[in-house]
């Protein structure tokens, strides 16, 4: 059984999927590093050089391998629950935990973060928000969804659905 994060830019799925591996036997494993490595070049060159939607073509190829695994800690770009397909793959053997941020949350922590989120540049706050929006159903599903705040810490989140799963699985 895996443990799947969701969620949109910036939600912490990075940070809280490293700190539920620290503390329980799953190991890690990131779809977007995953796609890097199978590219052989970064996110933005990929959207670059051949477009969003070769982007999620690989994307898609590379969520049907992390749902192959057991026992881990699977988390995902921000775009993975777009394609309802990802989600059937992922649900087959793993607990779908989507992180869900207020969009003031999410532009705290954009305001802060750097350019390397491909579709944040160019773009302004208001298409983020509406972004942020659209995305909302596609994040609905999941198996559980937990609020994500700036006060909160990646540990304290990862105790949270540490609980979560060890009650799904009863």
């Amino acid at each position: 059984m895996n443990i799947v994060l969701t969620g949109f830019m910036a939600s912490g799925k990075s940070k809280i999927s490293k700190a539920l591996s620290d503390m329980s036997d799953y190991k890690l494993i990131d779809t977007d590093d995953m796609i890097v490595e199978e590219a052989g070049m970064s996110i933005n060159d990929i959207f670059a050089k051949y477009g969003e939607k070769y982007f999620r073509e690989l994307e898609h190829k590379m969520v049907c391998r992390a749902s192959e695994l057991d026992g881990y800690v699977i988390a995902t770009g921000g775009g993975v629950p777009l394609n309802k397909a990802n989600i059937e793959a992922l649900r087959k053997n793993g607990v779908i935990v989507n992180l869900a941020p207020s969009f003031e949350t999410i532009k705290e922590r954009l305001n802060k973060a750097t350019a390397t989120r491909p579709l944040l540049q160019n773009q302004e706050l208001e298409a983020i928000e509406k972004r942020f929006n659209d995305r909302k159903p596609f994040y609905a599903d999941c198996d559980y969804a937990v609020e994500v705040y700036n006060a909160g810490t990646p540990d304290g989140f990862a105790r949270e659905i540490l609980e979560i799963v060890k009650s799904h699985n009863r």
